[in-house]
């Protein structure tokens, strides 16, 4: 069974070790950011929507346990745009447990939670080389809100 648990100050410190990383990575893949710049960029993103840490309100941070067993984690917040909307700033299954389903329990019971603290809605970015997050997406009854397109320019 899939529970959400709140992250404890350990959690949210093994968390943040490799988020900001992660998330240059990705702006780097997505051509958004160059590599010179990215880790730079994605740390001074973080210190601005994180000024407090796990501390900072409107916040909310789980752990994805199966079975007690950690298997990822989802970071949700209220939205800047729409204080009625939850904004998953952050979902991640880790490698061995994906394809098993877990991402798409968890956004169900995030939902749930996200019912319970007021929200009205729940919203999220996803990078658009983000295949399989874009399926489970899909799947859970997200639909497509705005779309990003970009195009790399050649003198042919």
């Amino acid at each position: 069974m899939i529970t959400l648990n709140a992250m404890s100050q350990k959690d949210y410190d093994t968390y943040l070790s490799t988020a900001v990383t992660d998330y240059a990575g990705e702006k780097i893949k997505a051509g958004t950011w160059t590599e010179q710049l990215a880790f730079q960029r994605a740390s001074e993103e973080y210190q601005i929507l994180l000024p407090n840490g796990i501390e900072t309100p409107d916040n909310y941070f789980y752990r994805i346990d199966h079975n007690e067993t950690k298997v990822g984690v989802i970071w949700i917040a209220k939205s800047t745009d729409n204080p009625e909307t939850a904004f998953i700033y952050d979902l991640q299954i880790l490698k061995q447990y994906q394809d098993q389903g877990f991402g798409k329990q968890a956004l169900k019971l995030a939902g749930d939670e996200a019912l319970k603290i007021g929200f009205k809605n729940m919203a999220l970015h996803v990078f658009g080389s983000n295949k399989r997050a874009i399926h489970v997406y899909r799947e859970s009854g997200f639909k497509v809100t705005d779309i990003n397109m970009e195009k790399k320019l050649s003198k042919e």
